[in-house]
């Protein structure tokens, strides 16, 4: 649950918004993948189950001070197995244009820019 609310608080996204019922729900549809390095949790990434053959990657969170050890690396590159593997042709992952180190990682990993977003909130 930490991850979560941290991974709200630093992307800007639902920051008041309770994650425990999503988590939850999640975890009993297998659902996320958690990386430990010596039994201790550094990095999670969600994946969602595949639809009409396609499976998203997210969200995917490493706290800042475990950031540079690969851990990111390694837990998209395990969600990403493991929606091949549950039957996905296609998998998708949104990410930070603003962030140039998760993008070079996404890019090592074999996801291409396919198109821009934008999110435009109107108070």
């Amino acid at each position: 649950m930490r991850f979560f609310r941290e991974f709200q608080q630093e992307a800007h996204v639902e920051r008041t918004a309770d994650p425990t019922p999503v988590v939850a729900a999640r975890v009993n549809r297998e659902e996320l993948v958690l990386w430990e390095d010596d039994d201790r949790p550094v990095s999670v990434a969600g994946v969602s189950a595949p639809i009409a053959g396609m499976s998203r990657i997210g969200p995917v969170y490493t706290p800042p001070g475990l950031r540079g050890r690969g851990y990111g690396s390694a837990v998209t590159h395990a969600a990403s197995r493991k929606a091949l593997d549950d039957g996905a042709t296609e998998v998708l992952l949104f990410t930070d244009l603003s962030n140039p180190t998760s993008n070079s990682i996404y890019q090592r990993l074999g996801y291409r820019p396919i198109a821009d977003y934008a999110t435009i909130h109107f108070a």
